[in-house]
C-alpha cells in the first residue's frame, strides 16, 4: 500500500514539473517573431553603435534586448529557457530559425529604410 502512495506521488511531482515547464515554453509563432527581432537588436548593435564610438556596444544591446522582451510580454529567462527546449529538437529548431531569417530577410527593405538618416 506504501509504495503504491509513494508511486501516485512521484507521479503527481513528474506532471506538475512538466506542466510548469510548459508553461514558461514560448510558442512556436511567438518564438519565431522573437528570434527575428533579438537577431535584429543584435546587428543594430553591431552595426550602427559601433559607428558612434561613445556608445558601449554591450549596454546599446542590453537595452535593445530588454524593449524587445518587453514588447513581446516576455522575459530573457523565458527566452533563454524556449531557446534552449527549441533546440534539443534539430528539425523543429531549424524550421524556426528558417522562418525568422525568412522573415527578416522579407521585411529588409522596410527595415532598412526606417533606419537610414535623411
Amino acid at each position: 500500500m506504501k509504495a503504491y502512495s509513494y508511486i501516485i506521488l512521484f507521479g503527481g511531482l513528474v506532471f506538475a514539473c512538466c506542466k510548469q515547464q510548459q508553461k514558461t515554453i514560448i510558442e512556436k509563432e511567438k518564438m519565431i517573431n522573437l528570434i527575428t527581432e533579438v537577431s535584429l537588436a543584435e546587428s543594430y548593435a553591431e552595426t550602427y553603435v559601433l559607428k558612434d564610438s561613445s556608445l558601449n556596444k554591450d549596454s546599446v544591446l542590453k537595452q535593445e534586448l530588454s524593449a524587445v522582451y518587453k514588447v513581446n510580454s516576455t522575459t530573457a529567462d523565458q527566452f533563454a529557457s524556449s531557446y534552449k527546449y527549441y533546440s534539443g529538437d534539430p528539425k523543429l529548431f531549424k524550421e524556426i530559425i528558417d522562418s525568422a531569417h525568412a522573415r527578416a530577410y522579407r521585411n529588409k527593405d522596410r527595415i532598412y529604410l526606417s533606419t537610414t538618416v535623411k
